[in-house]
């Protein structure tokens, strides 16, 4: 019996972290109520207290659910471990392409909660999410997206390297936000991991075309 009462509050819990999660990345945490949380999740009025002790466990409770798979130094990682590619044209491209993939791969994991995705994109453009993690999730995206971009143009101007950063940065970032069907331009149900991989084919061909790396470019 006890172990049936345990499986059921885990359950609860669970269903109260997602309808949380579902509603604060959509209006933020402010916005939202506790019952508004509660019957969104299908669970009584106190549950939120009883399992959290109040709003701001809840809302770390979140914070720890959506970025449990996430790993800012990730790219940083793989560049460093990878440099030797930069020593040719073939390896530059493999290295535009796997950074792009690692980053699609973490914003857009496949079979995450789409309101995980916005969460996270929130805490990438946004203080909605203050903390020295969210901080660390932007600044080391855009910092090893900007090195990639630098050591292979030699082109030390910052500000050029964001552009080149944040061509790549944003178009995954609306993806993960939208609740659109961007291909018939009705409401979805999700994101189309179809379109999703079509979209960072093309934000790959992109960046590799504004560095001369595309294949039919020549040096």
């Amino acid at each position: 019996m006890e172990h049936g009462t345990y499986k059921v509050s885990e359950e609860t819990r669970e269903r109260l972290v997602n309808a949380a999660g579902e509603l604060f990345s959509l209006r933020g945490t402010e916005a939202v109520t506790l019952r508004e949380i509660a019957d969104q999740a299908g669970a009584v009025p106190n549950a939120v207290c009883y399992h959290f002790g109040g709003k701001d466990g809840l809302v770390e409770a979140v914070r720890q659910y959506a970025l449990r798979l996430w790993d800012e130094e990730r790219l940083e990682r793989y560049f460093q471990e990878n440099e030797a590619l930069l020593a040719t044209k073939d390896g530059r491209r493999q290295m535009v392409a796997d950074t792009v993939d690692l980053y699609f791969g973490l914003l857009c994991a496949d079979g995450q909660p789409q309101w995980v995705n916005r969460f996270l994109v929130r805490a990438l453009l946004t203080s909605q999410w203050q903390g020295e993690r969210h901080e660390a999730i932007a600044r080391q995206l855009v910092e090893t997206f900007c090195r990639i971009y630098m050591r292979i143009t030699g082109n030390d101007d910052r500000m050029t390297a964001v552009c080149w950063a944040m061509a790549i940065i944003a178009p995954g970032a609306l993806l993960a936000v939208s609740e659109f069907d961007f291909v018939h331009f009705k409401e979805g149900k999700g994101i189309d991991y179809a379109f999703l991989h079509r979209l960072q084919a093309t934000v790959t061909r992109n960046a590799l075309l504004s560095l001369g790396l595309a294949e039919n470019t020549t040096n």
